[in-house]
């Protein structure tokens, strides 16, 4: 599956599972949807990254850049939490939207 933001687009997986907060990623290479979450802490973090708070059809309601460990980043209006590698999408603006697409084979 596939995150797309107007013409660029990252692989992506998706979970409900709020224990992955806990895990330590060395480097995130693709994009993390997390849904029914509204905060994310870095505080497991070995990288900085981009952190997007959105609804729950995807439109972007907060964006914090270059997230550094040990930060916690909340949006109360928020449903779903997507985790970035840094600066992969550098041109993301509040009330835009993404969309999940097929990977095709």
């Amino acid at each position: 599956m596939q995150l797309k933001y107007q013409e660029q687009s990252i692989p992506v997986t998706t979970t409900h599972n709020k224990k992955i907060l806990k895990y330590h990623f060395q480097k995130l290479y693709y994009a993390i949807i997390i849904y029914n979450c509204n905060h994310y802490s870095s505080i497991a973090n070995k990288q900085r990254i981009d952190v997007i708070m959105t609804d729950d059809n995807l439109n972007i309601l907060s964006i914090k850049k270059e997230m550094h460990e040990n930060t916690v980043y909340e949006n109360k209006k928020a449903t779903t939490t997507i985790l970035l590698p840094l600066n992969y999408f550098n041109n993301l603006e509040i009330n835009k939207k993404f969309s999940l697409e097929e990977k095709n084979k």
